[in-house]
């Protein structure tokens, strides 16, 4: 089994527990509150830093729960967050999904990305889209995000989220390689 993929808000959460292990839950279940071990799908060791360190010990209890997807990369982010797929899996679905960024309305369409600093926001359903955020959206598929962000003069990094805030980030430049290598082998 590969080990799950650390998120931002794991290491935030680690940081406010150094010495200590970081339970990684599953995403399907409902509450933070009161969480069975069966929820619980490994743990990570934080070291002294509330840095997360390589040391994971999976949970033999782990019972996955069923979860409707919308679409094929949210199968796939919750696959990775259990442990069953790995962060190049994910990539691949990234590159071949339709995806929802926020736009801004005074500029072209699917020509420009809206940032937070080095970040850009990308949802992977219109489920998991913010409803409290500006009404601006347009889609992209995989592919045509990778172009933009390779045209750009900077680093970002994607933050990608599914329903349930299932999250990952994934660097700019990681996805760019992702789609140069799907053009080189095809």
């Amino acid at each position: 089994m590969v080990k799950p993929l650390v998120t931002r808000e794991m290491r935030e959460r680690a940081r406010r527990v150094p010495n200590n292990w970081l339970h990684v839950i599953d995403p399907a279940h409902d509450s933070a509150a009161d969480v069975p071990a069966e929820a619980v799908i490994g743990r990570y060791l934080v070291d002294a830093r509330g840095e997360i360190s390589d040391q994971y010990v999976p949970n033999p209890r782990y019972q996955p729960r069923e979860v409707t997807f919308e679409n094929d990369l949210e199968s796939v982010m919750y696959l990775v967050q259990r442990g069953y797929e790995d962060k190049q899996t994910l990539v691949d679905a990234v590159l071949a999904a339709d995806l929802l960024l926020p736009a801004d309305p005074a500029r072209e369409p699917r020509r420009h990305l809206v940032m937070r600093g080095d970040t850009v926001d990308v949802f992977a359903s219109e489920q998991a889209r913010p409803r409290d955020w500006p009404p601006h959206w347009h889609r992209f598929r995989g592919v045509e995000l990778a172009v933009v962000v390779d045209a750009l003069d900077r680093p970002v990094t994607l933050l990608v989220t599914a329903q349930g805030g299932v999250q990952f980030e994934i660097p700019g430049d990681l996805l760019v390689e992702g789609l140069r290598d799907v053009i080189t082998m095809g």
